[in-house]
């Protein structure tokens, strides 16, 4: 997984293989590893280049319950020096580590915090159940 970067790269990269659980796998083919390990996998990759920007689509997908709390807390981490857009279907998970929310359908609602109100639910124009545990408050709305 990381014999095409140069020395410094490949230190680093050993360095968030292990931060991220799965430098034991850095020798295995990608077809051989399980969808949370690759998306640990890519995650390391996208932060070789020490990039200004960090932007992730469903983060969270394919991997575990324990992983998914692990990430979220790594991105918080990693929010302190490079800004962080992530793209999420689950409002429930999400909020609780995001700043601000932006809602897309068929147009941009920009929310200023990461607190999921009446108006953020609005946005997306459709009846919308949240049942959620943790820091977010249990929510069920009525269809509209």
């Amino acid at each position: 997984l990381i014999k095409k970067f140069n020395k410094e790269e490949k230190k680093k990269a050993e360095e968030l293989l292990e931060k991220f659980g799965v430098s034991k796998y850095k020798k295995t083919s990608i077809g051989e590893l399980s969808g949370g390990q690759i998306q640990r996998v890519l995650l390391s990759r996208a932060l070789i280049s020490n990039p200004a920007v960090l932007l992730l689509d469903e983060p969270n997908t394919f991997v575990d319950s324990n992983f998914e709390q692990e990430i979220y807390d790594q991105l918080v981490e990693l929010n302190k020096t490079i800004a962080i857009i992530i793209v999420s279907h689950d409002l429930g998970m999400i909020s609780t580590y995001v700043k601000t929310i932006a809602c897309v359908n068929r147009t941009l609602h920009y929310h200023p915090s990461n607190e999921i109100n009446n108006e953020v639910l609005k946005s997306y124009n459709c009846p919308i159940d949240l049942i959620t545990h943790g820091r977010v408050p249990h929510r069920v709305l009525k269809s509209h």
